[in-house]
């Protein structure tokens, strides 16, 4: 069966409640993060939801509270769609599913945790759409994830190199992995030449939360902490810098969850692409090469888009290597559900992983290491992402079926969605939205597209088809607004 024009969220009859949940913050993604980062993310991408159920006669998404930003935005959304997106509490939920107790309603979960799976089917009564529970927690702890890839041991699939540590422990053993590395590069003449470095990260931490980027420039050493590059901080000696980073982690974990930071050694990149695929019915579809907008000085992601090579180089590694990493990925998978027992015929989720393409100096280091050529993991994310949620998100306002061919089609028409586009500060985000929706009526009869994900400063967008022409137009309509008293 092909399941390329198969509804992804299809059932034998039409669901009366479909509901979409957007859990980011301490129920699902940052599960073991501490309350101020959970508090701090789930503000900022609260609004933000596109993988809804829209075949279901009643569309909702749960929220723990539905405030007013929230709620504008749903009605924002509802008026795209075409389609009535009402924000419900748990509360809610159980008061609505009294109406037709004779059918289980369907929840897409941004990611299906354990402690998301008990929630909504043992709390609420549920059915849940994603990766199952069980393999979902292993494969988005970074820890876990690592050591897994190292156990199925699989050609294609490989790692930097990389320790773990206890967050008690994190900047003793830091340093001496970096006298390691020192070592490695003194040994194949590259010392002077390769910036020493490592990438902290918490087992749970996702989207930058919780990491730290540790490396040497002709500055100094530097420190970036949740990818934010604009508050990067310099010091002169490597203890200070990996003591301040250790307090800066244990200070966004939650140490009652998890206590493991992975160590990985920082590599001289040519780029950092994402690959998602959806898994249907035993078979696996890939939505192949993403792009990654990443701030200079950071490897924080902050937008995803559709892959547009900037090199030859580069178009040369997508061509050799995305089958590839399709392919293996899609072993790994499964792999990882018959060691836990899980039938994969049965999965029905999407699923992500984070790809290093080496530089020059990192590829002069494999040659003279005697390794094979080869690209790097950063991690898997069993999930939603910033990019599969805008595609989604696409489908609905051009009030397409949420299908895999559909997906593909939004990317071969151009996508590129931004998490944090700053505004000017006398701007109010809800007059941005109103008026990106009235630009957006007059561009969609060409076929371009700018949608309001988040109506926070910094905003949330998405820009489709033409993109250099809605981004432009969002420019001018942010320059107009601040100039309006």
């Amino acid at each position: 069966m092909n399941i390329l024009h198969t509804p992804l969220f299809a059932s034998s009859t039409q669901k009366a409640l479909g509901v979409g949940f957007h859990n980011i913050g301490g129920k699902g993604v940052l599960r073991a993060s501490d309350t101020a980062t959970v508090n701090r993310v789930q503000f900022h991408y609260g609004e933000r939801c596109g993988h809804v159920p829209l075949e279901a006669h009643n569309i909702r998404v749960l929220v723990d509270f539905s405030t007013n930003d929230i709620r504008m935005q749903m009605e924002y959304l509802s008026q795209l769609f075409g389609k009535d997106i009402v924000p419900i509490t748990a509360e809610d939920f159980r008061e609505e599913k009294k109406t037709t107790p004779e059918q289980i309603p369907l929840v897409v979960p941004y990611i299906n945790v354990p402690e998301t799976e008990v929630y909504l089917r043992d709390e609420l009564g549920a059915e849940t759409w994603g990766i199952p529970a069980q393999m979902t927690s292993i494969l988005k702890n970074k820890a876990d994830f690592y050591q897994l890839v190292d156990e199925l041991g699989m050609d294609g699939f490989c790692l930097p190199d990389y320790k773990i540590s206890s967050i008690y422990d994190v900047a003793k053993e830091a340093y001496t992995f970096l006298a390691w590395i020192e070592d490695v590069y003194k040994k194949v003449e590259l010392a002077h030449i390769y910036p020493l470095g490592v990438m902290l990260r918490a087992a749970e931490s996702d989207g930058n939360y919780g990491c730290c980027l540790v490396y040497e420039n002709e500055a100094g050493i530097v420190v970036v902490q949740d990818g934010n590059a604009e508050r990067a901080q310099s010091y002169s000696q490597w203890h200070e810098a990996l003591a301040m980073s250790q307090q800066h982690l244990a200070a966004t974990m939650n140490l009652q969850k998890e206590t493991r930071i992975v160590i990985s050694r920082y590599v001289d990149l040519l780029d950092s692409p994402g690959m998602s695929v959806v898994i249907l019915n035993g078979q696996v579809e890939s939505l192949r090469w993403n792009g990654q907008v990443q701030k200079k000085g950071s490897r924080a992601c902050v937008g995803t888009s559709t892959y547009a090579p900037t090199r030859a180089c580069l178009r040369r590694m997508q061509q050799q290597y995305e089958d590839q990493t399709a392919a293996s990925f899609e072993l790994f998978l499964r792999r990882t559900a018959s060691k836990y027992g899980i039938d994969f015929a049965c999965i029905r989720g999407v699923a992500n992983v984070d790809i290093l393409l080496p530089g020059e100096l990192e590829e002069r280091l494999q040659r003279q290491r005697k390794q094979p050529a080869m690209n790097y993991l950063a991690e898997c994310n069993p999930r939603w992402t910033n990019y599969t949620d805008a595609i989604m998100t696409m489908l609905g306002v051009s009030r397409r079926e949420q299908t895999i061919s559909n997906m593909r089609a939004v990317i071969r028409e151009g996508i590129l969605a931004i998490d944090k586009y700053p505004l000017p500060g006398n701007v109010d985000p809800r007059n941005m939205r109103e008026a990106v929706f009235e630009k957006d009526e007059i561009l969609k009869q060409d076929g371009t597209r700018i949608i309001c994900r988040m109506a926070k400063n910094p905003m949330g967008f998405i820009f489709a088809g033409n993109i250099q022409q809605a981004q432009q137009e969002v420019a001018a309509l942010s320059t107009k607004l601040s100039t309006i008293q």
